[in-house]
């Protein structure tokens, strides 16, 4: 029989798991169900300590060092009703395409599971075919408007992170950020190690988050998604810890 503790744990995982737009596994067994959608969007990264940047052989503090592939794709999960997008290393993409050539990403649900620990290197996922796609899903997926991947790898998204091929509305919101909001930010960046609070902090031209401009919430909530999804990775086996 299962207790209010195990039903109160499962549920705060569900919620920890939930929100924002990146798909997050952060525990051993954590699994999730979606279907894979649209085109990849891929880029060669390297590890700077705190986080993944674009690899630029320009750029003198990333010479000598190799890069890493990193591949987002958009991904509906049916549970949360919702787009989000999930990312991972090579071995993780090269499953991905196994699962594609065999039963192709636009028939099925997927189930992710991840296998590891945060912080394992040798953590990795399973990916199996969950149950076919109907009409009604079909038509949920097609409703739920993609992310615009490339926006979102290169870091110039101001927006909702949605297809650029969608009409945006410009944002009309000015001034400080909702306390409301802030105080959600807060929350989720005490989870973070200090080295990524600066780095969102800078990212934004702030000193504290309140002093964040209301405009840039979801380009603020999507930043905090990335350094949430690859805390503890120093290598790319570790896609979203």
């Amino acid at each position: 029989m299962t207790t209010a503790w195990e039903m109160a744990t499962t549920m705060a995982d569900k919620h920890a798991n939930s929100g924002g737009i990146f798909v997050r596994l952060a525990g051993n067994g954590d699994k999730i169900v979606g279907a894979f959608c649209g085109e990849p969007y891929a880029r060669e990264v390297i590890w700077t300590g705190e986080r993944y940047e674009q690899f630029d052989e320009n750029n003198s503090a990333h010479q000598g060092k190799r890069p890493s592939l990193r591949v987002m794709l958009n991904f509906y999960v049916p549970a949360e009703g919702a787009m989000k997008v999930i990312e991972g290393g090579t071995v993780w993409f090269k499953d991905v395409l196994k699962v594609r050539d065999k039963y192709g990403l636009d028939k099925w649900l997927f189930e992710i599971e991840r296998h590891g620990d945060a912080g394992d290197p040798k953590t990795t996922y399973s990916i199996l075919p969950e149950e076919k796609l109907d009409d009604e899903m079909r038509a949920r997926i097609a409703a739920a408007e993609a992310h615009d991947l490339k926006s979102i790898g290169t870091g110039n998204d101001e927006g909702d992170g949605k297809s650029s091929t969608a009409t945006k509305k410009p944002s009309n919101a000015a001034g400080p950020i909702d306390p409301r909001v802030a105080g959600d930010l807060v929350a989720k960046l005490k989870a973070l190690p200090r080295s990524d609070v600066d780095a969102f902090l800078a990212e934004f031209g702030v000193q504290r988050v309140r002093d964040l401009e209301a405009k840039h919430e979801t380009a603020a909530r999507a930043f905090i998604d990335q350094l949430l999804a690859k805390q503890s990775q120093p290598e790319e086996v570790d896609p979203f810890a």
